[in-house]
């Protein structure tokens, strides 16, 4: 399960970019790791000026605030660097073969907690964005669309024309399993990230709790 590391990418697509002055690149490289060390609400403009070795006053002259700043950097991750991360996905575990259903919901869990523990700090800078800003939400929705979740209906026929999933519409099915992954998910790095946790025990009761329901 490599599991792509969002961060660790930005950088290079940032400064792949054409549309960029390199004072607006040296400023969403350093803002993405300073939002990812502190948090974004402990970061403040000055912080950034000063680590990308500028201006504040410079610095408002391309990106006006922080909201825009994390805005400007949330835009490449959402159209470059989560379409790789969907291929991921759908190559190491939609294409993963399964004979029964607990063998595919042990892999998704897995896969799934493993990509969330890799990319914690990620999830701790743009959930909270990608939750409030419609805008934003609807792009990471549509890039969605157009590969994951189509490869995931895939899977989920396949499985049902070998009755090893519930008969229910796909629509059900995709939403009952991202909103049992995605409130781990929450729980474990964003909400209660200082509990004891045992990530073994939880995706052994995420396997049973997604079994139970999804058995035909």
């Amino acid at each position: 399960m490599p599991n792509k590391k969002i961060l660790d990418e930005f950088p290079e697509v940032i400064q792949a970019n054409p549309d960029l002055t390199q004072k607006q690149k040296d400023v969403l490289i350093t803002s993405i790791r300073l939002f990812a060390e502190q948090g974004y609400a402990n970061t403040s403009t000055r912080q950034i000026a000063a680590a990308a070795h500028q201006s504040e006053g410079t610095m408002f002259k391309h990106f006006k605030s922080k909201a825009n700043i994390l805005r400007a950097a949330l835009e490449p991750i959402i159209h470059e660097i989560i379409p790789d991360v969907e291929a991921e996905f759908k190559r190491e575990t939609l294409n993963h073969p399964a004979a029964n259903l607990h063998d595919f919901l042990d892999f998704f869990v897995r896969n799934r907690m493993a990509f969330a523990a890799n990319n914690q700090d990620a999830i701790k800078v743009f959930f909270s964005e990608l939750l409030y800003n419609e805008t934003l939400r609807t792009q990471f929705i549509e890039t969605a669309r157009n590969e994951l979740i189509a490869a995931f209906k895939d899977t989920i026929l396949t499985l049902q024309k070998n009755h090893i999933i519930i008969d229910w519409p796909f629509n059900e099915i995709f939403r009952y399993m991202i909103a049992v992954v995605v409130g781990y998910v929450l729980d474990r790095y964003v909400l209660f990230p200082d509990r004891d946790w045992d990530d073994d025990v939880e995706a052994t009761y995420l396997v049973a709790e997604l079994e139970k329901v999804l058995q035909p």
